[in-house]
């Protein structure tokens, strides 16, 4: 802001000593107005921008000076008055002035001094109200465009949910249970499970690399790529999905096709219910699925890359004979952020030991886990059950 562009009134009943004060103020380069009397300074107060008012008034008369403005700002007043009484000093600073000059005015340099002195003033808190305007407006878009992610990520999680199966589902004679919770509104833990024929079933588990709405683009990817293969499956044009490894190898195509610069850590896996085989595959999942049967529970052996990082991974295939009494739980490693425990060691040995104890299910087990009364959690949770359909229990 150019300094001499500051605006100063002149209130003073005298013509001679009013116009001496006014053209100096002219030649300086200030914007000057003149006033007579208080009413007149007072409608110059209300119409124009002023930054300064020199005035020769009493200290009862700066009463009546409109100097508040709308923000609360008061308009700085010199006093300029031939009333060289202490008493009187003292009373038109006490009444709200910031100076107080004598007549006649002779002292210049003094002049000078004090515009200098309380026009900084006027600039700095110029300059503060102006930042302190940007900042607003600049909250007030935030906000906005806050309240609008908000909305676009709540729509998105109610899309995401839609993706997924049923919280619980019965597939051949296998029973499905799952649960994810976000750490956003929107996750990067996906899985699907459903009949290839009438005695096998698949079922995958995804940990997209990161959070938020570019990970559960990739759930979205996951899930188109899921439904095409089954279809080219049930029409005989590729078995693609009937291999764990091959369909591993295809979203790794497919990843490494999107550019979106996204892994995925995955788990898939193919019951065969009439062989009572698991037949499985590893894209650097952890922590492994939890294999439980009689009480016993242990971790699946295997291991893999991660699926999405090199154009040509090799996965192989793992086979587990499975009883009507096992049950498979899989998780994201999201679990191990918010289980007690010193050591990695620790969290999975208490791994096994919670699901060895559960029998109930997915509720059991989050509550278990102590899963309940987390408020915030730093990393999205997902887990999957999976069992043997025994006597009708389950859906």
């Amino acid at each position: 802001m150019d300094q001499l562009a500051e605006h100063i009134l002149v209130l003073d009943p005298h013509k001679e000593d009013l116009l001496r004060l006014a053209d100096y103020l002219c030649a300086k380069g200030y914007q000057v107005k003149t006033a007579s009397t208080i009413d007149n300074a007072n409608e110059l107060l209300a119409s124009t921008s002023v930054d300064l008012v020199f005035a020769d008034v009493t200290n009862a008369d700066i009463a009546h000076l409109s100097l508040g403005q709308a923000d609360s700002y008061l308009i700085p007043l010199v006093v300029v008055s031939e009333t060289p009484n202490s008493g009187d000093v003292v009373a038109c600073l006490r009444a709200g002035a910031s100076d107080y000059i004598l007549k006649p005015v002779n002292d210049y340099i003094n002049v000078d001094h004090v515009i200098d002195r309380i026009l900084e003033k006027v600039r700095l808190s110029k300059h503060n109200k102006h930042l302190q305007k940007e900042l607003e407006e600049g909250y007030k878009k935030l906000s906005a465009g806050l309240q609008e992610l908000r909305a676009d990520q709540k729509a998105g999680l109610q899309i995401q949910k839609k993706m997924l199966p049923k919280n619980e589902k019965k597939v051949n004679d296998i029973f499905f249970e799952h649960r994810v919770m976000p750490s956003l509104y929107l996750s990067g833990d996906f899985l699907d499970y459903f009949n290839l024929d009438d005695h096998r079933s698949l079922f995958y588990f995804a940990d997209v690399s990161g959070h938020g709405a570019s990970s559960a683009f990739v759930t979205v990817l996951l899930k188109n790529l899921t439904m095409r293969l089954k279809r080219n499956f049930k029409r005989g044009s590729s078995d693609e999905i009937s291999c764990p490894n091959d369909f591993l190898k295809r979203v790794n195509l497919e990843l490494l096709a999107s550019d979106l610069g996204k892994h995925v850590t995955m788990f898939a896996g193919i019951l065969d219910e009439k062989n009572q085989e698991l037949r499985y595959s590893v894209g650097g999942h952890f922590p492994m699925p939890v294999y439980c049967e009689q009480g016993r529970a242990e971790y699946l052996e295997g291991k893999g890359m991660a699926v999405g990082l090199f154009p040509e991974p090799e996965f192989e295939v793992y086979h587990r004979k499975i009883t009507p009494e096992f049950r498979i739980t899989v998780f994201s490693d999201g679990i191990l952020e918010v289980m007690p425990g010193e050591t990695l060691n620790d969290k999975e040995q208490l791994l096994l030991d919670v699901v060895a104890e559960n029998r109930a299910g997915v509720a059991e087990l989050f509550s278990s886990l102590g899963l309940d009364d987390l408020k915030e959690i730093p990393d999205d949770i997902a887990f999957l059950s999976v069992s043997a359909v025994s006597d009708g229990s389950k859906r």
